[in-house]
């Protein structure tokens, strides 16, 4: 019994200090877990601070981003509306080239037929000139006989004068030679009958024009006709440039736009220049 009470209160002494031990060493680690929990809690503190600025930071960054997309849709909007408008202003631009292709195509057709109307105009004035010409030298044939008859009847007529004063003075000689005079007797008789004189008429200085063509070798010119100029057919006018006499020309034909007329020999066509003004001296 003594032996088993002996074991028992080693037992229990064991046991105490066993529990102690346990004791002291539960304290410890829950000191250590104490401290470690308030080393986590002050970290998990740290740790919510720092994600409470993260998260701030992030709402700005999402604030950010949702304003960085707003302003790139609305550029892209302006990019696509600035593509539009470039798309707008090459089909303008390229619709205008071809108009203005086309357009120097037709000015190049209208000078080529400017070009060969001005042609066909020149050889018809040419050739109507020519035709003119003929009948003018039939004209003249005519009135170069006329001159002739007139200039035989003129002679003629001077002959018969001639005749007549040789035969007067014949006369007057004999009846000196004879010494008879008598006053009174022998007077002269003329029948000259002298006309009134006619004022002349003036010449005056008509409308400008301007030469449109000149052709030296077939002397002829064409000008501008307006109805100031009041030119015929057949009428022969001087022309003045610069208040000097260039010479005479001669109208052959008259039209709404043109008059067609003959340089007269001593017209300064070197003077009369296509394009230049000229004034006519009616």
């Amino acid at each position: 019994m003594n032996s088993l009470s002996m074991i028992l209160r080693i037992l229990a002494i064991v046991a105490a200090l066993a529990a102690a031990a346990l004791f002291f060493v539960g304290k410890g680690k829950l000191a250590e877990q104490h401290a470690a929990q308030v080393k986590a809690e002050q970290a998990t503190v740290a740790v919510q601070a720092e994600l409470s600025s993260a998260n701030e930071q992030i709402g700005k960054l999402e604030t950010n981003l949702k304003n960085e997309r707003e302003s790139l849709a609305d550029e892209k909007r302006k990019l696509e509306s600035v593509r539009s408008e470039m798309y707008t202003a090459k089909q303008e631009v390229s619709r205008s080239q071809q108009q203005l292709s086309e357009s120097k195509k037709t000015i190049r057709e209208l000078e080529s037929a400017a070009q060969r109307l001005r042609a066909d105009l020149l050889q018809s004035e040419q050739n109507l000139i020519a035709a003119n010409k003929e009948s003018e030298l039939a004209q003249l044939n005519e009135r170069i006989a006329e001159l002739e008859k007139s200039n035989a009847d003129f002679k003629e007529s001077l002959d018969r004068a001639q005749e007549r004063l040789a035969n007067s003075r014949a006369a007057g000689a004999k009846s000196a030679a004879n010494g008879v005079l008598t006053a009174g007797s022998g007077s002269y008789s003329s029948h000259f009958t002298p006309t009134a004189s006619q004022p002349l008429p003036q010449a005056t200085i008509g409308a400008e024009t301007t030469v449109q063509s000149l052709s030296t070798q077939n002397g002829l010119i064409v000008l501008a006709n307006t109805p100031e100029l009041a030119l015929a057919p057949g009428a022969q006018v001087t022309v003045i440039k610069d208040m000097k006499a260039l010479g005479k020309i001669q109208v052959v034909q008259v039209t709404d736009k043109l008059v067609v007329a003959n340089l007269l020999p001593g017209a300064q066509a070197n003077k009369m220049t296509v394009g230049s003004a000229i004034k006519i001296l009616n």
